[in-house]
């Protein structure tokens, strides 16, 4: 090579963007050459290096780093290919840190440090500041997130449906001995150990109305961990979609429900004081359970109740024999409806029936049609513009695919139709078909 050749070579290496050196990786990785370029990234701009001494690269190294390159290098000095990938930070002038990452391959060549002969390396330098900062923000969130689910105890999971595999987090391993990746899990599923077998099929069923369609699903199953121990778990389940709404994921998690004590009882639903029939909290639990357990074919109706006007007749019932009008159409509502079925106090004189496993849409409309009957039966005062009355709104849903809320504002949207009317009635939420 002339001195031409050599000078543009020179000049060439000069401008590469992030600066070239050779390496001698002995216990100190010692410069033996580097660019301008690689020396600004390795250390502050307005640093003077006298690039004919050589240098250790391990001394510019942010001293808290010293310890990761290290171990980043007795990984990589064995490597079969002979390449070298290293990174760390470097203190700036101005007190804030660059991240430098150098890559290089090994020569032919060698160093002779001390009694060693140590082998060289040809590397390029690159700024990889920005690129780090979001990396290790990244890794802090992932491992917030890993933290928490620690800490909570709960087995986050989700299933790709297109590839029929179902993952949980690293817990599932330490909980239940078994791989938190799935693949084929459909037809794992029908032979699986770990959930229980008297719960298996009633999990098969929800798996396919899932499949089928149903976006979200709440349901309490036994599972059996490492120690052979059943224990109970609440599994709550979405589907997710993507842009063209068509559902590509599901994603959930796995809580424990804190096992009984012997002497203890599972707890019972709340019944309210006044008017004998379940709180709305239980009401909305059980009819939320119940939904989540239904099958394809099943089907059922929601009815919300309301007693209209009943202030008036009931100071009236009040002062002649301390009758409260609200007692008495709980205690209608649970004679007239079966005991499978989940009646609820939700306002002042709002109730909600859930019924469920009827064989056709008409089973609701008798039982409506005979509640306003029965109610107009209790107070008839044909000469009073007072009379108590009920409205009644009733929507309807088929193999649980709607959630609990949606079916009850469909309901009250049919109630606000029967409503527009002054006696006892009930109006049905339809659906209009796209």
């Amino acid at each position: 090579m002339d001195e031409k050749e050599s000078l543009q070579l020179e000049q060439l290496l000069k401008t590469t963007p992030g600066g070239i050196a050779k390496l001698a990786f002995d216990d100190v990785i010692t410069i033996l050459y580097a660019t301008d370029t690689f020396y600004s990234l390795i250390k502050n701009v307005t640093d003077k290096v006298i690039t004919k001494a050589p240098l250790a690269l391990l001394r510019i190294v942010y001293s808290a780093d010293i310890i990761y390159v290290s171990q980043q290098l007795a990984v990589q000095k064995h490597r079969k290919d002979n390449m070298i990938n290293i990174n760390f930070r470097t203190l700036q002038q101005d007190g804030s840190f660059k991240w430098v990452m150098i890559a290089g391959s090994r020569t032919n060549e060698v160093y002779q440090s001390g009694a060693k002969n140590v082998p060289i390396y040809s590397c390029i330098a690159m700024d990889v500041t920005d690129h780090m900062l979001k990396y290790k923000k990244l890794e802090q969130t992932n491992e917030y997130q890993r933290t928490i689910s620690e800490l909570s105890k709960e087995l986050y999971f989700e299933y790709e449906i297109a590839k029929d595999t179902l993952t949980f987090t690293e817990l599932f391993r330490e909980v239940f001995g078994k791989d938190a990746v799935m693949p084929d899990f459909r037809n794992r599923l029908e032979h699986t150990k770990f959930v229980h077998a008297e719960e298996l099929p009633a999990v098969i069923n929800i798996f396919d109305s899932m499949m089928n369609g149903k976006k979200q699903v709440r349901f309490e199953v036994r599972l059996i961990p490492k120690n052979g121990i059943p224990s109970w778990y609440i599994c709550n389940a979405s589907i997710i979609f993507d842009d063209n709404r068509n559902p590509y994921k599901v994603i959930g998690k796995l809580s424990t429900i804190n096992p009984l004590r012997k002497d203890e009882t599972a707890p019972k639903p709340e019944v309210d004081s006044l008017t004998e029939v379940y709180t709305k909290a239980s009401a909305e639990t059980l009819i939320e359970e119940d939904i989540a357990k239904q099958d394809t074919a099943s089907l059922s109706a929601l009815l919300l109740v309301d007693v209209r006007n009943y202030k008036v007749i009931n100071d009236i019932m009040n002062s002649i024999n301390g009758e409260n009008i609200l007692t008495t159409i709980g205690k209608l509502l649970k004679t007239h409806f079966r005991s499978s079925d989940i009646v609820g106090r939700i306002g002042i004189s709002e109730f909600v029936v859930y019924l469920k496993g009827i064989q056709a849409d008409k089973n609701a409309y008798n039982k409506a049609e005979q509640l306003c009957k029965a109610v107009d039966e209790l107070y008839s005062y044909r000469y009073s513009k007072n009379g108590m009355s009920i409205s009644i709104g009733i929507a309807f849903q088929k193999g649980g695919e709607k959630e609990y809320k949606e079916l009850l504002i469909n309901a009250n949207t049919a109630l606000v139709m029967a409503k527009k009317v002054s006696t006892s009635s009930f109006e049905v939420f339809y659906e209009m078909n796209n």
